[in-house]
């Protein structure tokens, strides 16, 4: 009787000082922050009082470098994830937001009765680990715009599983927690990592108890290349905590220590771990805010902290203002249309003077170098430009037209093309949008810069203009039927129709010049005007 008792007050006491395994999840009151990123962004996101009701701030950084941050007063957090361009909080109630440019959006519960865990990007969609009703892990999964989910088929307590956190990384699935290791005595704490995975079979494996021994949650990251845990390291008889990673091997399929963190990190304070495109970084929370510091995995070093913007502001750190940009553009193209204007205005008043003396329009300037050179009635000779000059001329104007549409151009993010290929309809429409203006765009320059002046930029510095067949200048409406061919000639890709039609047919032209009886022509030389 009196060893039960004892017993009984033991246990009692190792409930009090903190022996016995709490449940996951942040405090209620307690300093938290975490972080997610993919290739598109980073996302910090801390526990707050918004406007009286409990919620968490986040901060966003996108793929130009600017931060964009934000209160909501929805609840605290239960897992996020960085997907797509958005930031995704998953609360406790089973409910899930996207946050970011142009949202946010609170979604219902795609699972019934459920509790979120643990969150990550998975291609195009989600995986998201938690727990049913019953205390049973399940994975749950979007992709192509519905959710599915599974009971996890293997062994697990929820109440020992303390902090967990999934990741992508080689094709599987990953769950990782810690567990404490029960003592008799008040030792720090001293807990076990472990996994599970889900290998590309479909099949759940685990749990398997990693060598890595941690005093803190374990925060992972992945670029594709590695899988990189931060976690501190427990204290030892010669050493006292310090941060450390670990890199997954495929190898041996564990955890190993790479190297302890050399840096700022503060050992007792709340440290979160994300990556965005191929870089790491650390995140940490201090009095004053969250900060944010580059970590370079190999070597551990851990960069300088810097705060992030405040809340409501936004902070370009990469060409993220683009008002200088934008003006110079609208100048260069008010100043080309008065030269359009100031030129046909030109041309009328000598055609009225001419008309007036009953004689040519000698005071006209000349169109171009042939013209300046023509007798009288005669037929021109016209020497077609070799394909090399029209293909360089060509790309000149391009790239010109391409600097002067960089500063309309939407933020696509680095994963718009494979998006695509995956049947993004989102970003597909703003591509095929912004496609169309471009097309447009190119259009204009083209027929105003040949009808007005017979070449564009691209023909003047390559020696080459535009004539008719006949000889002598296009007129506007041959101008605009050649150049809306253009979307006939660059089919399939790069020009090919339009080249092949240049190579194989009786005239050097494309199928624009064909049907608007043009010819691209070089420039004759000054010896030639004499």
């Amino acid at each position: 009787m009196r060893y039960l008792a004892f017993m009984t007050m033991l246990a009692a006491v190792l409930a009090l000082v903190g022996c016995l395994p709490p449940e996951s999840g942040p405090a209620a009151g307690k300093p938290w922050v975490s972080a997610a990123g993919n290739l598109n962004n980073l996302n910090v996101v801390t526990v707050a009082d918004v406007a009286g009701t409990t919620g968490f701030r986040f901060w966003q950084r996108d793929a130009a470098g600017t931060w964009h941050s934000g209160g909501v007063g929805q609840g605290e957090p239960a897992a996020i994830a960085a997907w797509r361009e958005y930031l995704v909080v998953f609360f406790p109630s089973g409910r899930y937001g996207l946050f970011g440019p142009g949202r946010p959006d609170i979604q219902p519960s795609p699972l019934p009765s459920w509790t979120p865990a643990a969150a990550c990007e998975n291609d195009l969609g989600m995986d998201v680990f938690g727990w049913d009703t019953a205390g049973e892990p399940v994975h749950a999964r979007y992709a192509d715009g519905k959710w599915a989910w599974r009971r996890i088929e293997v062994a697990m307590e929820r109440k020992k599983v303390l902090d967990p956190c999934a990741i992508r990384f080689g094709g599987r699935l990953f769950v990782l927690w810690r567990e404490e290791v029960p003592t008799l005595t008040n030792s720090p704490v001293n807990d076990r990592m472990q996994f599970i995975y889900l290998d590309e079979k479909g099949h759940w494996v685990g749990p398997i108890p990693s060598r890595v021994h941690v005093a803190s949650a374990p925060h992972v990251a992945s670029n594709g290349a590695a899988m990189v845990c931060l976690f501190l390291k427990p204290a030892s008889a010669d050493e006292p905590p310090k941060w450390t990673l670990a890199t997954y091997a495929t190898t041996d399929e564990d955890w190993h220590e790479a190297a302890p963190v050399s840096g700022t990190p503060p050992v007792n304070g709340p440290v979160a771990l994300a990556r965005q495109g191929e870089r790491f970084c650390a995140v940490t929370l201090t009095d004053t805010g969250p900060q944010v510091a580059p970590l370079d995995v190999p070597s551990g070093k851990l960069g300088e902290f810097v705060p992030l913007a405040s809340t409501g502001e936004a902070r370009p750190e990469a060409g993220a203002d683009n008002r200088a940009a934008i003006l110079l553009l609208l100048s260069a193209l008010t100043l080309m249309l008065l030269v359009i204007l100031w030129n046909r205005s030109r041309g009328a008043a000598a055609a009225a003077k001419a008309a007036e003396r009953g004689g040519p329009a000698a005071d006209r300037p000349p169109r171009s170098a042939a013209e300046s050179v023509r007798p009288a009635g005669s037929v021109p000779s016209l020497v077609p430009a070799p394909l090399v000059r029209r293909l360089a001329a060509f790309a000149v104007d391009y790239v010109l037209l391409t600097l002067g549409m960089m500063p309309f151009a939407p933020a696509f993010p680095p994963d718009a093309l494979i998006r695509v290929l995956h049947g993004d309809q989102v970003i597909l429409h703003e591509m095929m949008v912004f496609s169309l203006i471009f097309q447009a765009l190119i259009l204009a320059y083209f027929t105003v810069a040949e009808g007005a002046f017979g070449q564009t930029v691209g023909k003047r510095l390559l020696g080459i203009e535009v004539q008719s067949e006949a000889g002598g200048p296009i007129t506007w409406w041959q101008a605009l039927l050649r150049n809306a061919l253009r979307l006939i000639d660059q089919l399939p890709v790069f020009y090919i129709l339009g080249i092949a039609s240049i190579l194989i047919g009786p005239k050097p032209q494309r199928l624009g010049d064909r049907v608007a009886r043009t010819l691209v022509v070089m420039r004759l030389s000054k010896d030639a005007k004499q």
